[in-house]
């Protein structure tokens, strides 16, 4: 038993050790000296470069929680017109990855949009007579990204108050509070950690963003690091800059953690009762049907109708041989890395479960930090990684072994960007099976391999299917991680429909785009279905 139980915590910390080293050699670079092309960055983009990263930090953290918590709120509590559709549809821009989104709006509300020039012609006139927005801009980019990202809050915070009982509502109405006074004095107090824990998601995904910030022209941290690395051809400054990036974040997360330390999620025990939802009628029934509608729209039909009209008009001209081989290695990709990060996840899970010492739980907490990195950042530690071990190990030892720029390196990417996913999906599976189970197993002496099979399997096998779910359409929908550490002339349709756009060919770039969105519609519709059955679960 302690031989079996020993390799699992070897592994563990191996497969951790091996995560950790592209977040270890990126945080060194801050502490080597300055390079003549660190100085002219430092001199002349480096503000820049902070001001327009904590400008999208705080436009996407204000708009996703004032979206997210205020249809998470109405659909939670109430009905009304069409409230039932709105589980689903406010979840469904998630399919939408922020760079097709910004596709989708440049191309109707850009300069030369078709929505834009509609417009125009119809009254007659010209841009510069009227008051134009322009949506590849700085603000242009925070409202398109709020658009797609706002369901981060929206579900933490509706999960939340899924499995909130109704006693505490029942409480604060004995005081005689309107429904106004209860949002604001215990249900905006009680959500804090919910709607923080949701924006913190949003931000470091926008932060993350490099698709839609290359796209509309904005420099940030990101773009910085691509320009750098391919520009200056200088993987040391752009580490520099991904190392200042990456503890800021780091930050962000401990921050984060702090401010709900102590703080509990949840009020409901064995007197647990679901919310009975108030049913909305008059000027209130249609307020907050626009109110759930309006971010519906903006941040799916309207963008999902042009894709489609889009996609209508080029699909015969893209859909070929080559396409569909770029289809197929997506496809492949997307199941490779999310069988391996599920594996993982679940070795580094189960360990924690059957050795609860500091250790093991420490190994979970330290490669979640994987997820707060972005995508670049992620890629260019493990080429700093790769370069370091080509250098003093496999030249040394005359080893021919070519790492960079390889699926090897890919993959690995992935496990270090995504394997915090999978570990929630499996810490929350593993949290509703009793401690009883183990015990009971344990003394009928069945072994712990055995116990793993027959008693656990069967009984994480949802959490299991989840983390697969969300890996794949993570890794379907990845772009500068992808393209930074890819093999030669090796596309997936993320790229290509960068690429596309890259070449002014919009209209074409639909196509990539749609199978991207589709693969991400039949993803979330299944996690949904997922996340309703927990519900159920939890009322019974």
């Amino acid at each position: 038993m302690k031989n079996r139980l020993s390799f699992l915590k070897i592994s563990s910390v191996l497969v951790t050790l091996l995560i950790s080293i592209p977040m270890i050699t990126i945080f060194v670079y801050l502490f080597i000296s300055n390079t003549e092309n660190w100085e002219h960055i430092k001199n002349t983009v480096l503000f820049e470069y902070i001001y327009n990263t904590l400008f999208v930090m705080i436009g996407v953290g204000v708009l996703t929680t004032i979206i997210g918590f205020t249809t998470a709120y109405l659909t939670s509590f109430y009905t009304f017109t069409f409230s039932k559709y709105f589980d689903y549809g406010l979840i469904l821009p998630f399919a939408f990855p922020t760079y097709i989104i910004a596709f989708m709006y440049n191309g109707m509300f850009g300069i030369t949009g078709n929505i834009t020039t509609f417009v125009l012609d119809l009254f007659d006139t010209n841009l510069s007579k009227v008051v134009f927005f322009d949506i590849q801009s700085l603000e242009g980019a925070v409202l398109v990204m709020s658009l797609v990202l706002y369901p981060y809050v929206y579900l933490v915070c509706r999960t939340y108050f899924n499995f909130e009982s109704a006693s505490i509502i029942e409480a604060a109405k004995t005081f005689n509070l309107s429904s106004w006074q209860i949002l604001k004095k215990v249900i905006l107090p009680i959500s804090r950690p919910a709607i923080i824990a949701g924006a913190t998601l949003a931000i470091m995904e926008a932060t993350a963003d490099y698709g839609v910030m290359q796209y509309f022209g904005v420099n940030t941290f990101v773009t910085g690091i691509f320009k750098v690395w391919q520009g200056m051809g200088s993987i040391e400054d752009a580490s520099k800059l991904a190392s200042m990036l990456m503890t800021f974040l780091f930050i962000l997360v401990i921050l984060e953690k702090y401010q709900r330390r102590n703080k509990v999620y949840k009020s409901s025990g064995k007197d647990f009762r679901p919310i009975v939802k108030i049913k909305l009628e008059g000027s209130k029934n249609i307020m907050a049907t626009f109110a759930c509608l309006i971010p519906f729209f903006f941040g799916f039909i309207l963008p999902f109708i042009q894709l489609t009209v889009w996609f209508i008009q080029s699909y015969k001209n893209i859909i070929d041989e080559d396409f569909i081989d770029l289809l197929l290695k997506t496809l492949q990709l997307g199941i490779m890395a999310a069988t391996l990060v599920t594996v993982l996840a679940l070795l580094i899970v189960y360990n924690s479960r059957m050795n609860k010492d500091k250790t093991s739980g420490s190994l979970t907490q330290i490669v979640k930090l994987g997820y707060s990195i972005p995508g670049a950042v992620v890629a260019i530690g493990i080429l700093s990684f790769f370069g370091i071990l080509h250098k003093y190990v496999l030249d040394i030892l005359s080893i021919e072994f070519i790492l960079s720029g390889s699926i090897i390196a890919v993959l690995f990417g992935y496990i270090v960007r995504f394997i915090a996913i999978s570990i929630n999906n499996f810490e929350s599976g593993f949290n509703r099976i009793p401690q009883s189970y183990d015990d009971a197993a344990q003394i009928s002496g069945i072994g712990k391999i055995k116990t793993f099979i027959k008693v656990f399997i069967p009984l994480i096998k949802s959490s299991a299917a989840a983390s697969f779910i969300i890996i794949f359409i993570e890794v379907v929908k990845e772009l500068p991680l992808t393209m930074v550490l890819r093999p030669f002339d090796y596309n997936t349709l993320a790229i290509r429909a960068l690429e596309l756009n890259e070449q002014s060919q919009t209209v074409e770039s639909s196509v990539p785009s749609m199978f991207i969105v589709l693969i991400g519609i039949i993803s979330v519709l299944l996690l949904t279905k997922n996340m309703k059955k927990a519900q159920n679960a939890k009322y019974k």
